[in-house]
This record gives C-alpha cells, sequence and structure tokens, in this order.
C-alpha cells in the first residue's frame, strides 16, 4: 500500500491524535505505512476534548446494543495488547455495574446482550444489590447487573501509549499543529495546516468535535454537547476502593441517571449526571468553567443516591462530545472525498471502543475488506440535517 518514492510527504495523515486517531497511528504505523500524526494541541492526551475527565469505562454486557459485544471483545483484547507492549496501565479490572427498574430499557438491553452472547455476569435483586454495594442509596424498584469484564480506562494514558508505540515504529506525530483544510488533487490529497502544505495518497481526519470545522460535508450530522463531571470526596476511601465500588451507570428515574467510577488513588469518585446536555454552537469560545447553580443540581441529586461521599463537590469540569441523533458514531468518506474518511459523534461511549473503531476507519480508508464497517456506524447513514 505504501507509495515510496510518489514525491509525497505520506502514505496516510492522520488529524488529530487524540482518541481515535492515536490508535490508527499505531495500526497505520504497524501495517508499515508512512504516516504522519497532526494534533492542534500541544500535548497528547490532553484534556480538552472527548477524552478528558481522567477515566472511561468500559462494559461488554452494552446498554447502546447487543451488536457491540463482538467489537467490545476485540476493544478488550487490544487495551490488553497495548498494555502489554508499552507497560502502561491503560485498564484497571474493576468489573462494571448496572443498576436500575428491570424494565428500563438500558437495564434490559445489558441483560439481553449478556445472555445473547453468553457473556459472564449476575444479576442482583434489590436485596443483593444492596448488601453487596451499600454506597448506593437505591430505590424500591432497582436491581443490579454485574459484569465482570468491565473496568476503568486511562484516557491521557492510553492516547500517549498508542502514538509512542506508532512513534518506535516510525510514524511522524506532530504536536501544535493545526490543520486549516483539506483537498483532493488526483491521487493525492493536500492538507493545509499552520506548519505549511502536506500530501498524503489518503487522509483520515479524527477532528473529533473539531472534524464539522474541516470537513463540512459533515456538518449538521452530529450535535456538539458540553459533558459536565464532578467529583467528590469519599469520607471512607476504603469502602470505594475499586475492589468495593465497580464503575458502572443507573437507571433510577429522574435525576437518577448517571455513570459513576471509583477513586484512582486520589479518594474521588467520579460521577456524571445524565441530564439534558447543553448545545455547544462556538468551539472557539467554549469554557469549560461549570456554573454554581449545575453544581448544586448535581450535589443535591448525588445527595439523594450515595451514602459515604461529602456533600459538597470538590471538583468540576466541563468537556465537549459529538453526539448523533442515534448515539452511533460516523465513520466514511464525506461528500466530495474519495481519499478521505473521517470519525466523529461517538459520544460518550465511544473511547472504549477506539482501538477497534480505528482499525475500522483504516480499513474503510485503505479500501480493504476483511472487516467490513457496521451500516449502524457508516457515515452514509445520515444527512447533514439529521442533527
Amino acid at each position: 500500500m505504501s507509495d515510496r518514492g510518489s514525491g509525497s510527504d505520506a502514505d496516510v495523515v492522520v488529524i488529530g491524535v487524540g482518541t481515535m486517531g492515536s490508535m490508527a497511528l499505531w495500526r497505520l504505523a504497524r501495517d508499515g505505512l508512512r504516516v504522519i500524526g497532526l494534533e492542534q494541541h500541544a500535548q497528547l492526551g490532553h484534556e480538552h476534548g472527548a477524552a478528558g475527565g481522567r477515566t472511561r469505562i468500559f462494559r461488554v454486557a452494552y446498554k447502546e446494543g447487543a451488536w457491540y459485544v463482538p467489537l467490545l471483545r476485540r476493544a478488550a483484547r487490544a487495551w490488553a495488547e497495548l498494555a502489554e507492549a508499552t507497560g502502561q496501565r491503560i485498564m484497571l479490572p474493576t468489573g462494571a455495574l448496572s443498576i436500575g427498574a428491570p424494565e428500563h430499557p438500558d437495564v434490559a438491553e445489558v441483560l439481553r446482550s449478556a445472555e445473547q452472547f453468553g457473556l459472564p455476569h449476575q444479576r442482583l435483586d434489590h436485596d443483593q444489590l444492596a448488601a453487596r454495594y451499600p454506597q448506593h442509596i437505591l430505590r424500591d424498584d432497582d436491581v443490579g447487573v454485574f459484569d465482570p469484564q468491565g473496568g476503568l480506562l486511562f484516557p491521557s494514558t492510553a492516547i500517549r501509549a498508542a502514538a509512542g508505540l506508532a512513534r518506535d515504529l516510525g510514524a511522524d506525530v506532530r504536536t501544535g499543529v493545526r490543520c486549516t483544510g483539506i483537498d483532493e488533487a488526483g491521487d493525492h490529497v493536500r492538507v493545509h495546516t499552520t506548519g505549511g502544505v502536506l500530501t498524503a495518497s489518503r487522509v483520515l481526519v479524527c477532528g473529533g468535535p473539531w472534524t464539522a470545522e474541516l470537513l463540512p460535508g459533515v456538518r449538521g450530522r452530529y450535535e456538539v454537547r458540553r459533558v459536565v463531571l464532578h467529583w467528590f470526596r469519599a469520607t471512607d476511601p476504603a469502602a470505594f476502593a475499586p475492589e468495593r465500588f465497580p464503575v458502572g451507570i443507573r437507571r433510577s428515574g429522574p435525576e437518577a441517571e448517571l455513570s459513576f467510577f471509583p477513586p484512582d488513588g486520589d479518594g474521588l469518585v467520579k460521577v456524571n449526571l445524565h441530564i439534558p446536555k447543553e448545545t455547544v454552537p462556538d468551539l472557539s469560545t467554549f469554557d469549560r468553567a461549570v456554573p454554581a447553580g449545575y453544581t448544586r443540581r448535581v450535589e443535591t441529586a448525588i445527595g439523594g443516591l450515595f451514602t459515604g461521599l461529602e456533600p459538597s463537590a470538590e471538583g468540576a469540569a466541563a468537556f465537549i462530545e459529538g453526539y448523533t441523533p442515534d448515539n452511533h458514531g460516523l465513520i466514511g468518506s464525506p461528500p466530495g472525498f474519495e481519499r478521505v474518511v473521517s470519525m466523529s459523534g461517538f459520544s460518550g461511549h465511544g473511547f472504549k471502543l477506539s482501538p477497534v473503531l480505528a482499525s475500522l476507519a483504516v480499513d474503510a480508508l485503505l479500501g480493504l475488506g476483511d472487516d467490513p464497517l457496521p451500516a449502524r456506524l457508516d457515515l452514509a447513514r445520515t444527512s447533514q440535517e439529521t442533527a
């Protein structure tokens, strides 16, 4: 596939070395391609985009759809491979806990995915759930599903580790370089950047929330939203240790839908209250500060859902993520391009799948048919009016 000697700067330029781009660089470099990665921020693994927030959840019994389970199994193997190859801690096994009424669609889908694929799991009735996980203040109809394959992912570490492996394999990774435009010219693509113009046989755009700013054909297919996270200090850190307080999701009604994360050695429990997310119309003016009123709302909710946490949040921060109407990401060639593939709109659940999703995008970019792109992830399924 390599186009050595053609006069181009690279076989593939990857724009955005974050969640998806770092994994794509690793795959491309491992395949022996000449690849350049461009990251607009000064540091890899930064906290500005969708990988922010220190930790991410990994689950295999999956509320977003049982069809993801084969991809999640592959992702688990990829995370283990990345950890082994770099000696870095990429994922901490904790198991994943889902809480809610058994008839809630998300809880029901978690069970369905586990049963359809024969995944190891434990169903906990209300009393069993209360006895095993007393940190949670339960509603009368709450039950639990425990997925022992779940865990806590560390995004910044994973991104830097994958990019580091790519560098070791010959990839040219450039930080602080912003792409300003892309155009195809015959059998090449020109990538205009703040550091000059690069030419490549193909381009993979992994710009996260910024993708539509670079590719107008993607605009309107996803919506950028503000995601707000809070951290609460545990009064008894031992009670919230990962082996006693697994990462998970909860679906217990209004002001009681959230994801929760055990501390990573700092005694701080992270929570993401799943309330309607504010749209971010202009990325250039995005403010990570969290209004006091928002934090008070979260504190009130958390006070009724957990026991053993300080009543006031110790920290809060906002991040940006792209969301599609059906909550599935977008992979494909934007209108007007044949040698460019973009990835965007993976919302809050894309990180755990990123090694596999990046591999699917690379196959689509290079025209490899061994790993077909699921129709539910194909950019072509959407229009610019869907978001």
